[in-house]
C-alpha cells in the first residue's frame, strides 16, 4: 500500500474522494485569494 503520511489517515477517514475534493478546495481558495489581490490592484491605481 502507498504510503502518504498525514494523508493516508485522510483517506481512512474519508475514502478515495478526499484527494480530488481536497484538490478542489485548494483550487478554489487559490482562485479566491487571486481575485481578491486582482480587486486591491485595481483600487489602488
Amino acid at each position: 500500500m502507498l504510503q502518504l503520511g498525514p494523508v493516508d489517515g485522510l483517506i481512512e477517514t474519508f475514502g478515495p474522494f478526499a484527494i480530488p475534493a481536497l484538490l478542489f478546495v485548494a483550487g478554489f481558495v487559490g482562485y479566491l485569494v487571486l481575485v481578491a489581490l486582482g480587486r486591491t490592484g485595481r483600487d489602488e491605481t
